[in-house]
């Protein structure tokens, strides 16, 4: 199956360039790159992507929301709104065609490819209509996990997880050797788990009750690493671990 491919509208020549580097090492296909809405919207009629980077201010008569609203209309390709213009009234507008993500200029490559991740991730579609592989980056066994890390599933065994934290839409997955970043959120990822051994202490914490090597008023200690303990979360750990 060929790498998913990225439609660029982006007026600025220097920011579509930069895009188009970026996106190519990320493995990504550049379906097109062009500078108005009305090009892209010919160019669909000839190749379709994966998923469209929008930038709002475009050239023509078609802003991106606008164009946007027309490819919604017609294809169910994910979209990300690129913008230097984040007020509130631009968000709204932006809000209505139900974007996948809206990154403000400049944007960290790093948001940009997890922006990118998620937004194929939770599709469900490619090119075409064809179902995506998976929709979901990590995979569950009785024992073990397997979160996607750039093209690879890699193995995580459940036992060898010291705590997962929330990192907004996505969550890092702790083990003494590295730390995995999954693309769904640390509710979907306890979801998954299905194993009583994984309990929320903190809104944006799930630790393995087995990795604990401490506990205090306010944190769990897991090794030299402290984790915090809501006040709504503390009554029923007290009650998942026996207290002398």
């Amino acid at each position: 199956m060929p790498n998913p491919g990225i439609l660029i509208v982006e007026d600025d020549p220097i920011i579509a360039a930069d895009l188009e580097d970026r996106l190519i090492e990320m493995g990504y296909r550049i379906t097109g790159s062009v500078r108005s809405g009305e090009a892209a919207l010919e160019l669909l009629q000839s190749e379709m992507p994966d998923l469209a980077l929008l930038d709002i201010q475009l050239e023509g008569e078609l802003d991106g929301v606008e164009t946007a609203e027309i490819i919604a209309k017609k294809h169910s390709f994910p979209l990300i709104f690129l913008t230097s213009n984040a007020d509130d009234v631009t968000f709204a507008r932006a809000k209505g065609v139900q974007p996948h993500a809206f990154l403000s200029k400049p944007f960290r490559g790093r948001d940009l490819r997890h922006a990118i991740e998620l937004a194929l991730g939770q599709s469900g579609q490619l090119s075409g209509g064809a179902p995506a592989p998976s929709s979901l980056a990590t995979k569950t066994l009785q024992d073990c996990i397997f979160i996607k890390t750039n093209d690879l599933q890699v193995k995580v065994r459940l036992k060898d997880i010291l705590w997962a934290e929330a990192d907004d839409y996505y969550c890092k997955v702790v083990t003494n050797d590295r730390t995995h970043l999954a693309t769904l959120t640390l509710k979907k990822f306890h979801d998954i788990l299905q194993n009583d051994d994984f309990m929320r202490v903190h809104r944006s914490y799930l630790v393995n009750l087995n990795q604990i090597d401490k506990i205090g008023g306010l944190y769990v200690y897991i090794g030299k690493h402290k984790i915090p303990v809501g006040r709504s979360y503390r009554a029923k750990l007290q009650e998942r671990i026996k207290m002398l």
